[in-house]
């Protein structure tokens, strides 16, 4: 069994509101992780640059094998801020590699995502959950962008250029396991139109597999929608074919649970980047980000894989939402998980 950590050759260069052309990743392995850097370049920063300005360059973004199953489904609003903050919780840093910039800057310091299917993310090539690359006959990552002027509020700074690279960290020499856990998580952005009281608001939860976690990503409805805490006040996650529900807390109580699971030490870029004109110490907020709680059900069910909803319909499970104010959007990532389909087994 050998690890190894690849650099994609390909790169993606940057196009406003556009959907990038696909990129192959080898099928050569068990691939634990998949990274992806950006290096942008804008107009010099003013004082109307927007918060987590560098987190919005990507709208949606997925990972696709045969027949389009999806191994990465993030599709909605600037896609990117959610990935970026849970990366924030699972790696515990984060994830750039320079200083902040600030005030007529116009190179932005590198920024990543990386995708980690496994429960164990200190592990890079943690193989509790894996893309089954080597059994694929395609395996793609695809990208789309947000407009130039995601930036900056009013323009001023556009973005004027930037590449995407790639790489990924693969176990080689080892065919695929019987029941090794593959990764399948989808998205959905809802809008909350209208307050509701006492969790009457009900979405359907994605069944048919395991849910390791729910991560919830709020925010108003303004043109650069901003992160906010105040638009749902609770959550209750109901099993209707149990008796009565499995949780139920106020938002804040989320949030602590959140901070203290995964030991939130505090985020960068949290302040718009054309507010601030000189370093250093204003790149970090030691609190977790508004708008950002995730309800990790690794908690309450099985320690790896979270909750077995294996033998649920679409329906059977409920997440309630009470909403206090009409605006926005709650954008959320079910976290799922199932075993690799019996025709990879041994490939």
């Amino acid at each position: 069994m050998d690890k190894i950590s690849k650099r994609i050759v390909t790169t993606s260069t940057w196009g406003a509101a556009a959907d990038l052309t696909p990129v192959a990743l080898p099928r050569e392995g068990l691939i634990t992780e998949v990274g992806i850097r950006a290096a942008i370049t804008t107009g010099a920063l003013t004082a109307t640059a927007v918060a987590d300005g560098m987190r919005r360059v990507i709208q949606n973004l997925k990972i696709e094998g045969d027949g389009g199953r999806a191994y990465l489904g993030l599709s909605g609003e600037q896609m990117a801020r959610l990935l970026s903050f849970m990366n924030e919780c699972d790696f515990g840093c984060a994830m750039q590699d320079s200083l902040m910039p600030e005030v007529g800057d116009t190179v932005l310091p590198h920024i990543s995502w990386v995708f980690h299917p496994g429960s164990n993310p200190k592990d890079p090539f943690d193989l509790s959950a894996v893309i089954p690359a080597r059994a694929l006959a395609t395996l793609q990552i695809l990208l789309s962008t947000t407009a130039a002027t995601i930036i900056d509020a009013v323009g001023t700074a556009d973005i004027a250029s930037g590449t995407f690279s790639y790489w990924i960290n693969e176990v080689m020499g080892v065919p695929v396991p019987r029941g090794i856990m593959t990764p399948h998580g989808s998205s959905l952005v809802q809008d909350l139109a209208a307050t509701m009281s006492d969790h009457s608001f009900k979405i359907d939860v994605p069944s048919g597999a395991w849910l390791r976690r729910i991560v919830f990503l709020i925010q108003d409805d303004t043109t650069n929608p901003e992160r906010i805490d105040t638009e749902i006040t609770s959550v209750r996650l109901e099993l209707p074919k149990a008796p009565g529900y499995m949780i139920e807390l106020p938002i804040q109580d989320l949030k602590v649970q959140t901070a203290k699971r995964y030991g939130y030490t505090g985020s960068s870029m949290l302040a718009a980047l054309g507010a601030v004109t000189t370093r250093p110490g204003w790149e970090v907020e030691k609190v977790l980000p508004k708008g950002l709680f995730i309800l990790d059900l690794r908690d309450y069910f099985h320690p790896m894989w979270g909750a077995n909803l294996t033998g649920y319909q679409t329906g059977d499970v409920k997440l309630g939402l009470t909403i206090s104010v009409a605006t926005g959007e709650a954008i959320i990532y079910w976290d799922q998980l199932s075993p690799v389909e019996a025709e990879y087994v041994g490939k």
